[in-house]
């Protein structure tokens, strides 16, 4: 029987983060299903890693084309749900975000809060990252609308603190960051930030979005 881990996460050529869980339990089928933002593929432990692997790969082409027809819910959608539910349980309902989608355009940053307009917008660097990682980056943007006068401050990290994995996120994110750092050359006087990219003078990561009041 094979001995290769039970769970194996990566990123298809397409951007589709996928977790393939292989169960002994599971004899002969195999199933596929989205949750949250990502592909979950379930097969049989006792496949061998070629097998799996055309298995899998078939399995992800047959869900894209259900995305491409729009038989799959919107991911943003997904994500929104999330956001509410992570409220309702973390901060009982207060946060209340106006919406919550991934975006592809926010490189220094992994997430953003609107204190005005109260729109939390998640980079979609994170959908390869694991699920509670991306919960974190969320929590982190609705403890803001829950402080919005208390920026980093004790009553946010208060707020934060409910989120039960923050030192294990915070590790993740960092060793993220110190990745990029060691391919990327970091602006004069700039130092690698441990929730982002490398960040030189303050002026130079400024949200163009000037309704974002609060940056992750």
């Amino acid at each position: 029987m094979p001995t290769h881990p039970a769970v194996i996460e990566f990123v298809n050529d397409a951007g589709t983060p996928i977790r393939v869980l292989r169960s002994a339990k599971r004899q002969k089928t195999i199933s596929a299903v989205w949750k949250e933002s990502t592909m979950v593929v379930s097969v049989p432990a006792a496949l061998t890693q070629e097998a799996e692997r055309i298995l899998v790969l078939d399995m992800v082409k047959k869900l894209e084309r259900k995305v491409a027809r729009g038989v799959l819910p919107d991911l943003d959608a997904v994500l929104m749900d999330r956001a509410r539910a992570m409220d309702k349980a973390l901060f009982g309902g207060i946060a209340s975000p106006a919406s919550v989608r991934w975006v592809g355009n926010q490189n220094r940053r992994w997430g953003s809060a609107s204190l005005r307009s109260r729109r939390i917008r998640l980079s979609d660097r994170l959908r390869s990252m694991p699920q509670y990682v991306q919960d974190y980056v969320l929590a982190h943007e609705l403890a803001h609308l829950v402080e919005p006068r208390d920026g980093h401050g004790s009553r946010f990290k208060a707020a934060l603190s409910r989120y039960p994995r923050v030192h294990d996120a915070n590790i993740f994110l960092s060793g993220v960051s110190h990745g990029y750092a060691s391919r990327l050359s970091v602006p004069p006087g700039g130092v690698p930030d441990p929730l982002g990219l490398p960040l030189g003078d303050d002026e130079d990561f400024d949200d163009v979005d000037q309704e974002t009041d609060e940056l992750f």
